[in-house]
């Protein structure tokens, strides 16, 4: 999301609710909200109203808004559905355009950054997920469709809260085993041109979190 009052609040908010600052039985309320980001009540109403389409709170006519519980139902669909957007973005890029090599350059220096436990560093958990975003949102840009890659940023921004509600409090050694080796085999199909193994690849890296799903 870009960088709006509205967009600060839905992302202070949705930390909130990832790392359990506010309970679950928790009413949010635009009034009391407003006044703990020190805004107008407006940004907060759209950020709650954008939280409502993504299923992470439920307006109560009323009352306010209740936090909805994630369950493993919602990783399932929004990681299927990460899946399909991602799976035609490759059909898009292979053979890779030639106007597109810096980005794709881009990508090789991301996966180099992430190599977390290859060089034995402990990162937070949003900060993995982040740098794990940043690529495959980089790759979905060599596509050249900005709804496609705005989309599949949306679905990604939704399978957060699965991967916060796995990993938030565990080992951080869980999520750092997620070595972006995949992603390195995965530029390297793409530059062969390998497409049917690019999506071998790639459909092995998004569903691998399914084997730490509840």
């Amino acid at each position: 999301m870009g960088d709006t009052l509205k967009n600060r609040i839905y992302n202070q908010i949705l930390e909130g609710i990832i790392k359990k600052s506010y309970p679950l039985d928790l009413i949010l309320k635009e009034k009391e909200l407003a006044e703990q980001f020190k805004v107008s009540k407006a940004p907060v109403r759209e950020a709650l109203n954008e939280l409502c389409k993504e299923n992470i709170v439920k307006s109560i006519p009323r009352a306010g808004y209740r936090i909805l519980q994630y369950t493993e139902k919602d990783i399932r669909e929004a990681t299927e559905l990460r899946l399909i957007l991602e799976l035609s973005v490759l059909d898009r890029i292979i053979p890779l355009p030639e106007e597109s090599r810096e980005t794709f350059l881009e990508t090789q220096r991301l996966v180099e950054e992430s190599s977390y436990a290859k060089r034995n560093i402990t990162v937070p958990l949003d900060i993995w997920w982040n740098n794990n975003c940043r690529f495959h949102l980089t790759l979905s840009a060599i596509g050249g469709n900005g709804l496609l890659s705005s989309t599949l940023e949306s679905v990604i921004h939704r399978e957060w809260r699965g991967i916060a509600q796995l990993f938030w409090s565990g080992d951080p050694n869980d999520y750092l085993s997620f070595e972006p080796g995949n992603h390195g085999e995965l530029l390297q199909s793409i530059g062969e041109g390998d497409k049917k193994k690019a999506k071998r690849i790639l459909t092995r890296d998004i569903l691998s979190i399914r084997k730490f799903s509840p």
